[in-house]
């Protein structure tokens, strides 16, 4: 049985981004960097691939 993942999200704008708990409510979240060959240092570079905007409600 594959385990749920659980991950912090602040970002608003992505609509699997569920607010009341700031929780992306994805069961498989995907995440990349844009530095070189993906050895980053800074968790500031990385980012989400699964992000999709909200539509405007």
């Amino acid at each position: 049985m594959k385990k749920s993942q659980k991950i912090k999200c602040n970002v608003s704008n992505c609509k699997y981004n569920n607010t009341k708990n700031c929780e992306c409510n994805l069961d498989e979240i995907k995440v990349s960097c844009d530095c070189d060959a993906c050895d980053c240092e800074h968790k500031d570079a990385t980012v989400c691939e699964s992000f999709d905007a909200k539509e405007n409600e």
